[in-house]
């Protein structure tokens, strides 16, 4: 995705389906972006309507995908990764729950983010710091008002500066 936005930044081309069975991992564990076209050169305004995953608030209130709303699918990952909670389990559940992205920032505002870390993988590591340092940077990511969202590069720097 860094590399998606940095190399094409003046084009302004979102993925517009990042989630994460779209996530591959390649032989030595990098990240492999799957099911990109170039859709979104040939026909926005169906592009935003068919590809877009994870939802973007200015994807609900305006239906218009932006690199800014890669950023947001991005953070749903890193939520998604690190608490074991698909986003779709939040969703439409009829029991007044909250989404991931309220749940993990209610949890950043007490202070208790170490809590919503899945514990399968926290019981596995001793990397809890940096778990919970991810887990800022998801939220960070998911922010609702796009223009205080991290940008993507600025994301893959502050997750590349994480000491394990």
């Amino acid at each position: 995705m860094g590399f998606l936005h940095s190399e094409f930044a003046s084009s302004d081309l979102p993925h517009g389906n990042l989630k994460s069975s779209n996530v591959l991992l390649g032989t030595n564990y990098e990240p492999l972006i799957a099911d990109y076209a170039f859709y979104p050169l040939i026909n926005t305004t169906q592009a935003s309507q068919a590809l877009f995953a994870f939802k973007s608030p200015e994807y609900i209130q305006y239906q218009q995908v932006s690199v800014k709303s890669d950023v947001y699918c991005l953070g749903i990952i890193i939520l998604e990764i690190l608490t074991g909670k698909f986003p779709s389990q939040y969703l439409n559940n009829g029991k007044g729950g909250i989404d991931v992205v309220q749940w993990v920032q209610s949890a950043i505002s007490e202070m208790t983010e170490a809590e919503v870390i899945d514990p399968e993988i926290a019981s596995s590591t001793n990397s809890l710091d940096q778990m919970v340092q991810l887990l800022r940077i998801g939220a960070a990511c998911t922010e609702s008002n796009p223009e205080t969202r991290l940008d993507m590069k600025g994301a893959i720097w502050r997750i590349e500066r994480i000491q394990i």
